[in-house]
């Protein structure tokens, strides 16, 4: 006589295996994670490089001055962001936007914006808090070293300048503590934000 096939799994079996499987999932989700900040890290520092080189494009175009925070638009309360001037020279908005931001916003009510994730030095692009006040690249001695633009924290916001302090409160540390900051000169790099603003090292200021 022929011994029959078992079809199937038993209950125990099929306990096993669930519970093989949840091991797997727990030990392999914290690198999952880790491979996912990382990606997110990497995107938006490319995206901030983007901005900068955005940047000197502009700057060429408009007699070696930077983009200004804020511009006056004639016979209007309101003012054009930062955004807005370099989006010809970006082409998406996508570039605006970290992919770790959770809650991006356009600038104030009073500023024509686009949802960004980034923020302006307002030490090099709006001098004295005036609109369309930014400086020339030749007036910025180490361009490699002061910051143009950096991971945004303030929602409706714009940009940040180093004599408001309240660091933490203006500068977002979305990637391993730590922030994506661009360059004057186009370069970018991560790094801690209190690292930017010390007893020794200013990187805000020219």
């Amino acid at each position: 006589m022929h011994r029959k096939l078992r079809a199937g799994f038993t209950l125990i079996e099929m306990v096993v295996v669930i519970s093989i499987i949840l091991i797997l999932a727990a030990m392999l989700l914290p690198v999952f994670e880790r491979a996912v900040k990382s990606a997110e890290a990497v995107s938006c520092l490319a995206n901030v490089r983007h901005l900068a080189l955005a940047s000197q494009l502009y700057t060429d175009d408009y007699d070696g001055r930077l983009p200004p925070a804020l511009i006056e638009i004639p016979n209007s309360t309101q003012k054009n962001c930062w955004d807005l001037l370099l989006l010809p020279y970006i082409g998406s908005q996508q570039i605006y936007l970290c992919p770790a931001d959770e809650n991006p916003t356009a600038g104030p009510a009073y500023t024509n914006s686009v949802t960004h994730s980034y923020g302006i030095n307002l030490d090099v692009a709006m001098i004295g808090g005036y609109p369309g006040a930014s400086l020339r690249s030749t007036q910025i001695p180490q361009p490699c070293e002061t910051i143009l633009f950096f991971d945004l924290a303030q929602p409706h916001s714009y940009g940040w300048r180093a004599s408001w302090g309240n660091l933490p409160q203006y500068v977002a540390a979305r990637h391993n503590q730590a922030s994506n900051f661009a360059f004057c000169a186009g370069n970018a790099k991560r790094i801690k934000p209190s690292a930017t603003l010390t007893n020794t090292v200013n990187l805000w200021e020219p």
